[in-house]
């Protein structure tokens, strides 16, 4: 089974704050940082990291080539990936001293994405595989269309949350992976349960996934539901952990695992992400989690 992963590559500039900068004020970093990351990236890389027989499909400029080793070193395919001359996408992120961040994203050579690169792509795959996607870049109906036209199985997180983000394409697809935030966005609704009961009435075919932060993640299909509580960590920088999560729970899909073995190894495996600083370069390979998992939650 292969993993297709339309997503985002982007260059990230970290800013260690030891507060959120505010409207008019100008604070001095404490420390500066560049990292790989685009959520796209970090998905791949987590799918990767943990075993899976990775493609990835997107858009670099020549000034992110550094991007398209790091994929092909954790274990990713980039034969579909296209260089430009744009831009590569970037990030400028503000870490504060709890290890929380605030992110401002710039599309850059994300935004070439387009319906018949997306096409020829996903003629290369079919029934059995899994189609993994994030928000980070353009036609993610279309992308999700083709997929299921394909056959494929489609796991999606709609983030960041925008105009682009439909019912028809959440109805659509196999799983969808919300934050609260973003669960809220969607449905109205501030409590986990409730939250997790608006996505199931309003899209009867899609399981659900909420993730709740040091809290935990809760998964529902409608018949079952299965909660998880976070493990132990000690965050640096929380940058990432997200992706680290959604990448771990496409692969362990792809490996036929139990809904409760996947949100185990996908939570061990964000916890992990967050007690390093960055993105792609801050996720863990598959021994690393299943030695997580094995201590005391």
């Amino acid at each position: 089974m292969k993993i297709l992963n339309f997503g985002s590559l982007n260059i990230d500039y970290v800013y260690n704050v030891s507060e959120f900068v505010r409207a008019g004020e100008t604070i001095s970093a404490l420390s500066t940082l560049e990292h790989p990351g685009g959520k796209g990236l970090n998905q791949a890389v987590a799918a990767a990291r943990a075993g899976s027989n990775v493609f990835f499909a997107g858009n670099i400029g020549e000034d992110g080539l550094f991007l398209k080793e790091l994929l092909e070193n954790s274990g990713a395919n980039t034969k579909y990936l296209k260089i430009n001359k744009a831009r590569t996408g970037n990030a400028i992120i503000q870490i504060d001293k709890d290890g929380e961040n605030c992110i401002i994203v710039s599309a850059g050579a994300n935004a070439l994405l387009d319906e018949a690169y997306i096409k020829s792509v996903t003629a290369d795959f079919a029934r059995g595989d899994i189609c993994m996607l994030q928000n980070e870049t353009p036609c993610t109906d279309f992308i999700i269309k083709q997929a299921k036209a394909c056959g494929m199985t489609v796991i999606w997180n709609p983030s960041p949350m925008n105009e682009k983000i439909t019912d028809s394409a959440i109805g659509m697809c196999d799983y969808i992976i919300v934050n609260k935030t973003e669960g809220r966005a969607i449905t109205g609704k501030e409590e986990p349960e409730d939250i997790l009961k608006a996505l199931l009435k309003k899209y009867p075919h899609t399981k659900a996934v909420l993730t709740l932060g040091k809290n935990g993640s809760i998964y529902s299909d409608g018949t079952d539901t299965v909660k998880q509580p976070s493990f132990k960590a000690d965050p640096v920088d929380t940058t990432g952990a997200g992706d680290t999560f959604t990448g771990y729970f496409a692969a362990m899909i792809s490996k036929g695992t139990s809904i409760e073995e996947t949100l185990k190894i996908a939570s061990a495996a964000a916890a992990l992400a967050t007690e390093k600083q960055g993105a792609a370069s801050s996720v863990p390979v598959l021994a690393e989690v299943i030695k997580k998992t094995e201590e005391n939650i």
